[in-house]
C-alpha cells in the first residue's frame, strides 16, 4: 500500500511517504503554501519520491476547521489517491499525539488552542480563536503582554512597538519576542508573572476541554508547539496542570505526517 501523510502549518509543510510493499519510509519538509493551492506542491513531491499513484491520502491543515473547508480541500485533492482524508491541523495533532486513542492535545505556538477525543467518541475544543480574539498563552500573547509593559518593553530592546505593529506579518513579529521573554524570566519579575500566567492559560485551555469530554480517570494530555521547546517553560506548565490535578501528561506518540501516513482512516477520524 502507498500512502502519503501531509501537515500543512502555517510555515512549514511535512510529509511522510511510504510504499509498504517495497519497506520505504520516506520523509519531507518544505516551505508551506495555502492550502488551496496544495496539490502542485504534493504532485512535485510524489513524483519525486517515484512512489507512483498513491492509494491513500490524508491531510491535515490549518484553516479547515469547518466542515465545508474539509470538504474544499478533500475535493481539489481528490485526483491523487483512490482515496483522500482532509481534516484540520489539530485533529490530526491530536490522533498523532495519542495513536488514534482519547486525549487532549494542547497547542502553544504562535496561536493557542486545546483539542480533545474522549472514550465515547465525544470531541471538544478550547481556544484557536486568533490574535484578534483569543490565543491567551500563545507566544504572540507572551509578546504583546510584554509590550504593553514600558518597564519591560526597553528591557526587550524594543524601542519602537509600532514597527511591530506594522510589521508585514505582526502577529509572527510579536510572538517572535516570546524566547527572550522566556530567557528574561528567569532574573526579572515582570517577565516571569508573563511566564506564568501563559502556563496557567494553557493548563486552562486543557481544563475547558475536560470539563466537555468524559474520561476513565485522568485526562489524558499532551503538548505541541514551539513555547514548549523551552525545557523549563515545559515543566513549568507540567507543574501547573497537575497543581490543577486530573491530568495524566505523556508525551506525543506520533509525527502528525506520521500519524496521517499510517493510522487506519477510522482512527484518524475518531471513530474507534
Amino acid at each position: 500500500m502507498r500512502t502519503i501523510g501531509a501537515d500543512l502549518g502555517g510555515t512549514w509543510l511535512r510529509l511522510c511517504l511510504t510504499d509498504t510493499r517495497h519497506g520505504e519510509f520516506l520523509l519531507a519538509k518544505e516551505p508551506a503554501v495555502p492550502w488551496d493551492r496544495l496539490a502542485p506542491a504534493l504532485r512535485r513531491a510524489i513524483r519525486a519520491a517515484g512512489l507512483g499513484r498513491p492509494d491513500r491520502l490524508v491531510l491535515g491543515s490549518t484553516g479547515i476547521w469547518s466542515s465545508s473547508r474539509r470538504a474544499a480541500a478533500g475535493r481539489g485533492l481528490r485526483g491523487l489517491a483512490d482515496q483522500v482524508l482532509a481534516l484540520s491541523d489539530i485533529e490530526l495533532a491530536q490522533a498523532a499525539a495519542f495513536a488514534g486513542g482519547p486525549g487532549i492535545l494542547v497547542v502553544g505556538g504562535t496561536g493557542s488552542i486545546a483539542f480533545g477525543r474522549d472514550v465515547k467518541g465525544g470531541r471538544a475544543r478550547a481556544g484557536g480563536l486568533g490574535a484578534l480574539l483569543g490565543d491567551e498563552g500563545s507566544a504572540f500573547w507572551v509578546g504583546r503582554q510584554a509590550l504593553r509593559d514600558p518597564a519591560l518593553r526597553d528591557k526587550l530592546g524594543v524601542r519602537d512597538a509600532l514597527s511591530l505593529v506594522h510589521a508585514p506579518g505582526p502577529t509572527r513579529a510579536i510572538a517572535s519576542l516570546a524566547p527572550a521573554v522566556f530567557r528574561l524570566s528567569r532574573k526579572d519579575p515582570g517577565f516571569a508573572r508573563i511566564r506564568r500566567d501563559a502556563c496557567r492559560a494553557l493548563a486552562g485551555l486543557a481544563r475547558e476541554v475536560q470539563d466537555s469530554l468524559s474520561f476513565k480517570g485522568p485526562a489524558p494530555v499532551s503538548w505541541r508547539g514551539g513555547l514548549f521547546h523551552d525545557p523549563e517553560f515545559l515543566e513549568d506548565f507540567l507543574r501547573t496542570l497537575r497543581s490543577l490535578g486530573g491530568f495524566e501528561p505523556r508525551p506525543s506518540l506520533l509525527e502528525a505526517e506520521v500519524a496521517a501516513a499510517t493510522l487506519p482512516l477510522p482512527v484518524l477520524q475518531g471513530r474507534v
